[in-house]
């Protein structure tokens, strides 16, 4: 069978600091290129180049737009390279939060499946033109993918698409990439200057809709009381997809004395994840799944997120605990809980290994081969 995968224009496939689409674009077709399929991805790129790497045939796509239509340019640069690469003959055509596709893919025999972490397409949020064009795109899809159950519901109702044309396919994470390491916790605690302290972790965007006011507000008060505590944060300055002063947000937390540490590359993320005795996720609204919060369980790493949207599906009551939507305060009780309870902290440390793993990009690749046969 020949899959093709499209990605969104937003970073390169494997680019250095990561991008939840782009790992999964290139994990599962990794799973899909060892059962044996050709497996093409299509992926921006400052040139026109192609590379395999692990059976994947990598082919990035350079473009000149510079506005919101770069993305239709990049599917009709990709799809025109991919006709005739294949001579017409892919069998399944899998676009990533890519809507346009269905209509720009019309000439392709193949199965044309959508995965999408966000269902507000191109920003639209409510019933107006554009909303009657994307509906009438979405729904020509052989099947639509929401990554998680939240982001199921929510898109049938704001879609009003009928649930068979749905299936959820979860996000994942590379089990083999990120598991516990003592050796990478200490050589990280290390480079971060941490000596006896327990290390409270986010990764992902500085933003309000991520809820980083609230995890300082909570980190404040806990540091104002006890030195035994530590906050570190990574990840990108970044609010919405629109760049701010870049002092805003490093600034609030060494004010509390914290340790922002900027975006972190793939190479030192397990080593990060390892270090920290408790990973935080207090995501404000639009969670539709939470790679972060998988990937940090996977490191044995308990969760403490807010009760939103896919956090609810992929933290259990085993594995981590969870608080109320921008609630400061049962923030920083949980978290003192968990550093105050050792027995029960390794408890749900033991647990969150084995949730993660039932996350497998393996496990995903297998749900999306049993999909591919069956539709």
């Amino acid at each position: 069978m020949i899959i093709a995968h499209i990605c969104v224009t937003g970073v390169p496939v494997l680019y250095q600091y990561g991008g939840a689409i782009q790992r999964r674009v290139f994990e599962i077709s990794r799973e899909q290129a060892k059962l044996g399929h050709k497996v093409i991805v299509y992926s921006i790129g400052y040139e026109k180049r192609i590379s395999i790497i692990d059976g994947v045939e990598l082919r990035y796509i350079s473009c000149k737009s510079k506005s919101k239509m770069k993305s239709i340019e990049f599917q009709i640069r990709a799809l025109a390279d991919l006709k005739k690469a294949t001579k017409n003959r892919v069998n399944i055509l899998h676009f990533h939060s890519q809507p346009e596709g269905a209509i720009l893919a019309i000439g392709f025999r193949a199965k044309k499946f959508l995965s999408y972490d966000n269902y507000y397409f191109r920003g639209i949020k409510k019933r107006c033109i554009r909303y009657y064009i994307y509906r009438a795109l979405i729904t020509k899809f052989t099947k639509l993918l929401p990554c998680s159950y939240y982001c199921f519901r929510e898109s049938k109702s704001f879609w009003n698409i009928d649930q068979e044309k749905m299936q959820v396919i979860y996000n994942g994470v590379n089990t083999r990439q990120f598991n516990p390491d003592l050796k990478l916790r200490e050589q990280e605690r290390a480079n971060l200057g941490v000596v006896g302290k327990h290390v409270i972790l986010y990764v992902g965007r500085l933003c309000r809709q991520k809820g980083t006011h609230i995890l300082i507000e909570a980190m404040s008060k806990i540091m104002n009381k006890r030195n035994d505590v530590m906050l570190v944060v990574a990840g990108p300055v970044e609010q919405f997809g629109k760049n701010i002063k870049s002092s805003v947000w490093p600034n609030l937390i060494k004010n509390i004395g914290g340790k922002y540490i900027g975006a972190v590359d793939e190479g030192r993320l397990p080593r990060v994840y390892n270090a920290a005795d408790i990973f935080v996720m207090p995501t404000i609204e639009l969670e539709m799944f939470g790679m972060a919060a998988i990937e940090a369980q996977a490191c044995g790493k308990p969760v403490i997120a807010s009760d939103h949207g896919g956090l609810r599906e992929i933290i259990t009551d085993k594995s981590g605990l969870r608080f109320s939507v921008g609630n400061a305060q049962e923030l920083g009780e949980k978290i003192e809980f968990l550093i105050d309870n050792p027995d029960y902290y390794q408890f749900l440390s033991e647990n969150a290994i084995k949730n993660a793993s039932k996350y497998s990009w393996k496990n995903i690749a297998q749900a999306l081969e049993e999909l591919y046969q069956l539709t």
